[in-house]
C-alpha cells in the first residue's frame, strides 16, 4: 500500500506500467497491421480515440466531483494534455501536419513522462494508473499510425516541430500568467529524477529545452535512412 501513497520513481510499480506500456505498444499495433481488415481497423481507430478522450473527461469528472479540479493545474494545457487530443485527432483526420506535430509531442514528451514521472500528488491507485495510461496511449495512437496506417514523416517536419513548440512556449507563458499557472513547467520546476533540470527558475528552462531538442532529434534520426531512400528512388525516377 505505501508504494500506492507514496509511489517510487524506478520502483516496481513503475517498471510494472513501463513493462505493460511497451507491451501495449508492440501487441496492438502488429494486430491491427497483421490480423485486422480494413473495416476492423477502423472500428479500432474508434476505440482508441474513445479510450484516450474518455479516460481525460473521466479523470476531469473525478477530480470536480471531489473538488480538487483546478483551473491552474487540471486543464489539459501540459504538451501531454495537448497530445491526447493531439494524436486523436490525426487518428480521425489522417492529416499529415497534425500527425507530424503528434509524432514529436507525443513520443518525446509522454516517453519523458513515463521515463522520469512527476508523481507527486498522485497517492491512489487510480491516479497513478489513469497517469500512466493516458500516456501510454498516446505513444500507442502515435504507432498505431505509423504501423498500420502507413503514416511517415517528412523532411522539415522535425525544424517545423521545434518552431511550433517553442511558439506554445510562449503562448504558455501568457496562459501561466492568467491562471497561475504552471503548464509546460515554465515556471516552476517539475518534482520529478530528470538529470537536465539544472538550477531553479529561470536556468531550469534552458535543461528543458535542451532536453526536448535532444528527445525531438533521436526520435527523428531514425527516419533519416528513409529520406535517403526516397530521395534516391526520387532520382531514379527523374533520370
Amino acid at each position: 500500500m505505501t508504494d500506492f501513497i507514496n509511489p517510487e520513481v524506478y520502483g516496481p510499480l513503475h517498471f510494472k506500467y513501463m513493462f505493460m506500456g511497451l507491451a501495449i505498444w508492440t501487441i496492438v499495433p502488429f494486430i491491427g497491421k497483421k490480423l485486422m481488415n480494413k473495416s476492423h481497423q477502423r472500428i479500432t481507430v474508434f476505440i482508441l480515440i474513445l479510450l484516450t478522450l474518455g479516460q481525460e473527461i473521466i479523470n476531469d469528472s473525478s477530480l470536480m466531483l471531489q473538488g480538487l479540479w483546478k483551473l491552474s493545474d487540471d486543464l489539459a494545457l501540459h504538451m501531454c494534455g495537448f497530445s491526447i487530443f493531439l494524436t486523436s485527432w490525426a487518428l480521425f483526420s489522417k492529416k499529415q501536419s497534425v500527425f507530424e506535430l503528434a509524432y514529436f509531442w507525443g513520443i518525446a514528451g509522454a516517453t519523458q513522462a513515463i521515463l522520469t514521472p512527476d508523481l507527486s500528488g498522485l497517492w491512489n491507485p487510480l491516479g497513478i494508473f489513469v497517469y500512466f495510461f493516458s500516456h501510454s496511449m498516446i505513444i500507442l495512437n502515435v504507432i498505431w499510425m505509423m504501423v498500420v496506417e502507413g503514416m511517415r514523416l517528412r523532411k522539415s517536419s522535425l525544424l517545423n516541430a521545434i518552431v511550433i513548440t517553442n511558439g506554445f512556449c510562449f503562448i504558455m507563458t501568457i496562459v501561466n500568467q492568467l491562471v497561475s499557472g504552471n503548464y509546460w513547467y515554465l515556471c516552476a520546476k517539475p518534482l520529478s529524477n530528470s538529470p537536465f533540470l539544472i538550477g531553479e527558475w529561470p536556468f531550469y528552462l534552458i535543461g528543458i529545452q535542451i532536453a526536448g531538442m535532444i528527445m525531438m532529434g533521436l526520435i527523428y534520426m531514425p527516419w533519416l535512412p528513409y529520406f535517403r531512400r526516397m530521395a534516391l528512388q526520387s532520382e531514379s525516377t527523374t533520370a
